[in-house]
């Protein structure tokens, strides 16, 4: 049964002992009404513990601004911090409006935790399960049936979810016995959203038949997430056996059962910091990566992701922006350049060690990127080379080398980034020198397969 006592034990046994600093996220709705009043009442003789709320302001009602005067005096009589946070909701095509207002929340949210502060929301075991049959709609995987998880790390501190014990009535039926006043958002009741189709079609027949539904979706979320984390256990292992850097060996990934294979692959992606593509878009990558021939270079994208294949490893990265060769950049070498497409920027230093020969040069330099045909003989080499042949024999990734700063002074090619000087460009001992830095460059050179 809820009471203020049991969501104490609850909160204290997600919260970090280093942690007193408490912030509940409140909306002024059934559940965190609860969740603020019941707390606030739990750490009345509790000094140790400091507790705020903070109050989103979506600007998606056309009440809300009443609203969050209402979670201002709620809070103020609770003798209670407020803190107002008005957003604004960007369209996004790829997101549903619950989700690009989710996102704005937690941005906002995140901006405001102070270190090692512990952000309190309050999803419960009905919000679970929706979470799970939403996920199940659309055909997630493990990940995605364990619902939401009752702590994470979140910001510069943690997210905790202490009432995710307890189902909707139990809450409700505390609120009236306490006689607490809450909102009800209208927009709640729109059917056309999934989670409140859910919540007034499907979840009424489910505890109707099955009363205890959400707790038991709670005790199966839990039973998922044991099993995820085992199979994060053998993902890991399996890792040390195919990666090469942050690479992956397509022979040993190859030597891999299919269903290892692709949970090696989710977590090798994950540990980039992205998301993991859809099973069709994971099968793709095992397709046409893992079978194609030699000397192609295919590629799968998803999202903003890419992933690569060179020479038996696989590369994992961002997409790269769209990049068009325009008109040479003018440089003025007391200034730093910033390149374009996000390839960082080039900065030039005096260094006695050596590098471009100032007196050599003459006027503002330009940079190019690549056209075709270049040559270059670069310091301590007695040959020209082709700087396509330059590239390829010092392990430059296909994709990047049209992307490659090459440093012209009067049409002459002096430097390409911060590869190579051109010989009659080096300076000689003693010689005034500028070093070529290339700030933020992307990780250009290919991984040494074994």
């Amino acid at each position: 049964m809820f009471s203020p006592s049991v969501l104490l034990a609850c909160v204290e046994s997600l919260v970090p002992r280093t942690s007193a600093e408490l912030c509940v996220a409140f909306s002024g709705g059934l559940d965190s009404t609860v969740l603020l009043h019941a707390l606030a009442r739990a750490l009345v003789d509790r000094p140790n513990y400091r507790i705020r709320a903070a109050h989103v302001d979506h600007q998606l009602q056309r009440d809300s601004a009443i609203w969050r005067q209402h979670c201002g005096s709620v809070a103020l009589s609770l003798q209670l911090e407020f803190v107002p946070l008005v957003v604004k909701v960007a369209a996004d095509p790829e997101l549903s409006p619950e989700a690009a207002a989710r996102d704005a929340r937690y941005a906002a949210l995140r901006q405001i935790l102070k270190p090692n502060e512990v952000l309190l929301t309050a999803h419960h075991a009905d919000d679970q399960l929706e979470t799970m049959l939403l996920a199940l709609m659309r055909g997630a995987g493990l990940r995605g049936l364990s619902g939401v998880p009752s702590v994470q790390i979140f910001g510069g501190g943690w997210l905790a979810r202490p009432l995710l014990e307890f189902s909707r009535a139990e809450l409700e039926e505390w609120a009236r016995s306490e006689q607490l006043q809450w909102l009800d958002d209208p927009s709640n009741a729109n059917t056309n959203f999934d989670r409140n189709f859910l919540r007034h079609r499907v979840l009424p027949a489910l505890r109707e038949r099955w009363p205890a539904a959400a707790h038991s979706a709670t005790r199966s979320t839990a039973h998922l997430r044991e099993a995820g984390r085992l199979l994060d256990v053998l993902a890991a292992a399996d890792l040390e056996s195919v990666a090469i850097g942050s690479c992956l060996s397509m022979t040993q990934l190859a030597s891999l059962a299919p269903a290892r294979r692709r949970n090696v692959l989710r977590h090798w992606i994950r540990q980039h910091g992205m998301r993991v593509p859809s099973t069709r878009k994971l099968a793709t990558i095992e397709r046409d990566l893992l079978i194609a021939r030699e000397d192609r270079l295919p590629c799968v994208e998803w999202d903003d992701v890419e992933v690569r294949r060179h020479r038996g490893l696989l590369y994992c990265m961002r997409q790269r922006p769209a990049f068009e060769p325009a008109d040479p950049l003018p440089w003025n070498v007391s200034q730093v350049l910033e390149l374009p497409a996000q390839l960082g920027r080039l900065r030039a230093q005096r260094d006695a060690a050596g590098g471009l020969a100032v007196a050599r040069v003459r006027g503002e330099l330009q940079v190019h990127f690549r056209r075709g045909g270049e040559e270059l003989q670069p310091a301590g080499d007695p040959h020209h080379r082709k700087l396509k042949k330059l590239l390829q024999d010092a392990g430059v990734l296909p994709w990047w080398r049209d992307r490659v700063p090459l440093i012209y002074s009067a049409e002459q090619l002096v430097a390409v980034g911060d590869l190579w000087i051109a010989e009659e460009f080096a300076a000689r001992h003693g010689e005034d020198a500028l070093r070529i830095v290339w700030e933020e460059r992307p990780q250009l050179i290919a991984a040494e397969s074994h």
